[in-house]
């Protein structure tokens, strides 16, 4: 099976994750199949990138039951062998045919096969290459899985190539952060441990502390309550943290990551910022952009916004239509994981709590 310059573009993805994508669809289209999704079998939100051409299919999988209890994941990702499985390696074709899975999710979706394979990473997590299949197309041949099997080297190299790079871009977020003075940690598996984190997020100590395992805590235990509340809604959201004997009050905006913001081979769910509870102006229009995956014109509103402006002062100031503000701030409370104006001026700019 000629790889005509994949491996080359395997490692052009690992230095820049946009390209995954194509990859995806390269190993696909090696397999006959209708795209390959990559996912981290690991706790938490799910990560995972995908072909364009399945993803509808990968977002209902997600949100099914199946997610959580996946028949592949419980017999195929534990499987440490290096090299490529199908689904015939660990089912028989009688248990495909009465399995769940298959039968009431893939096959309805007109997927239904598969040949893929998982890499363990040092951290331990299980990165998954699935390529998937359409079931009228039928099984994947097994010559099929060990033609791939020399791309899996280099498939795990990269991955884990992407994973050192994530890390980096996170830390380099937090630097840049402490640099305008935002005190701030990147945090994965759940949001609780922290990949990253900032002097000025350290100094919070000890009102906030890094444990063994670096997980992320509060001391405030009403805080800390909060925390894992945000943490398992995709929104994220704000936690108050009241005045201690060693801190006036302040605020943990816990924002998801988004975009290419959130690294499916670091794990990276949440960015954490802390705002003390004094009345200020909001950060800058580039770094709300960059916190909330928010587009330059989105910025620019949820700027004014903060500093206290109506929809119509707004489009006075920007010269554009009301209607327009409001399409923008539509999406901006998507983003943001707020519902209305004083609750994203709350979150941008910060008035003394009672």
């Amino acid at each position: 099976m000629p790889f005509e310059g994949l491996v080359d573009e395997i490692y052009e993805a690992a230095i820049v994750p946009e390209r995954w994508k194509t990859v995806l669809d390269r190993l696909a289209a090696l397999a006959d199949a209708e795209g390959t999704l990559l996912f981290a079998a690991a706790p938490g939100q799910p990560r995972w990138l995908s072909s364009e051409s399945i993803r509808s299919r990968i977002e209902a999988w997600v949100a099914s039951p199946f997610f959580q209890n996946n028949p592949r994941g419980q017999r195929l990702v534990p499987i440490k062998e290096p090299r490529f499985l199908t689904d015939l390696d660990v089912f028989t074709t009688e248990e495909l045919e009465h399995e769940p899975y298959y039968r009431d999710l893939l096959r309805p979706n007109g997927l239904g096969w598969c040949v893929g394979t998982s890499i363990h990473s040092p951290s331990g997590d299980a990165l998954v290459f699935s390529i998937e299949k359409a079931w009228s197309k039928g099984p994947v041949p097994r010559q099929v899985a060990e033609q791939l099997d020399p791309l899996r080297p280099h498939l795990a190299r990269a991955a884990l190539l992407s994973a050192r790079f994530g890390l980096e871009r996170a830390r380099a977020t937090v630097e840049g952060l402490n640099l305008i003075g935002l005190p701030a940690a990147v945090l994965g598996n759940g949001g609780k441990v922290v990949l990253a984190a900032n002097e000025g997020l350290l100094g919070y100590a000890p009102d906030v502390r890094i444990n063994c395992g670096d997980r992320f805590e509060f001391a405030n235990q009403v805080a800390q309550k909060l925390f894992v509340a945000a943490c398992a809604a995709p929104a994220g959201g704000s936690i108050p943290v009241r005045t201690s004997r060693t801190r006036e009050a302040f605020v943990a905006h816990l924002v998801p990551m988004r975009g290419s913001g959130r690294d499916v081979f670091t794990g990276a769910e949440f960015l954490l910022y802390l705002t003390p509870v004094t009345r200020q102006p909001g950060p800058p229009p580039e770094i709300l952009q960059a916190l909330f995956d928010l587009s330059p014109a989105e910025a620019r509103v949820a700027a004014l916004i903060a500093e206290g402006f109506s929809v119509n002062a707004i489009a006075e100031a920007l010269s554009v239509k009301p209607n327009t503000v409001r399409v923008q701030l539509k999406a901006i409370f998507s983003k943001t994981g707020t519902n209305r104006q004083a609750e994203l001026a709350s979150l941008l700019r910060l008035h003394p709590l009672r």
